[in-house]
């Protein structure tokens, strides 16, 4: 995620970690840009109040959100599943599905003159292909519902898709809600193509 400056990733890291309500942070990409963040929240945080906070982290580092060339503020992000209690105190534990461990591989995206085809691959190889009309807002439907497909089996709920410019790099945040119920938000550094980082953003919500 570029927009940090000359400041390192682990010491934006650091901060996060520093706010009341956060459990754990992880940045996807190393030195001072890193591609993606994903932020677990304490049991018992205000999922409300830890947004506010995290938005003022990211602003002070030079995120601004923007959409379609305007600046505003950008919504409080949603709690996700909090950490495991230690083995001493957890409960018995319940039946969850299970979530293949492969990253992201590729994204491929055919293109004709009323329809757009797109195809996300895992690092296993397996792939899931969605097709859609053609538009900016359609394109991300079908790159986050070909992710969900590969990761919990079907089409997740989109909360919030929001398009960042950082120090001119363009930075892709989405909060998605997985069917069973989970919510999550991923953010993906526009590097080479708009579907690839949407991709980046959408696995990372919905990977745990």
């Amino acid at each position: 995620m570029k927009g940090v400056g000359a400041v390192a990733a682990p010491s934006l890291r650091d901060e996060l970690l520093g706010l009341p309500g956060v459990a754990e942070v992880e940045l996807d990409g190393e030195g001072s840009a890193p591609s993606g963040v994903r932020i677990r929240l304490a049991p018992d945080a205000d999922p409300d109040r830890v947004g506010l906070e995290v938005q003022r982290v990211l602003a002070a580092y030079g995120m601004r959100s923007r959409v379609d060339g305007t600046a505003v503020a950008p919504p409080p992000l949603p709690p996700l599943p909090p950490l495991a209690p230690r083995e001493e105190e957890a409960p018995p534990p319940a039946p969850v599905e299970a979530r293949p461990a492969p990253g992201l591989a590729a994204v491929r995206l055919e293109e004709t003159a009323s329809t757009l085809e797109v195809t996300v691959t895992a690092a296993d190889g397996r792939q899931a292909t969605r097709s859609s009309a053609v538009g900016e807002d359609e394109l991300a439907a079908a790159v986050i519902e070909a992710v969900g497909e590969l990761l919990v089996g079907g089409p997740p709920r989109v909360i919030a898709v929001d398009w960042a410019t950082a120090n001119g790099s363009r930075v892709v945040t989405v909060v998605l809600e997985a069917p069973g119920g989970a919510r999550g938000a991923g953010a993906g550094l526009v590097r080479a193509s708009r579907p690839y980082a949407i991709a980046r953003a959408a696995w990372a919500a919905l990977t745990d």
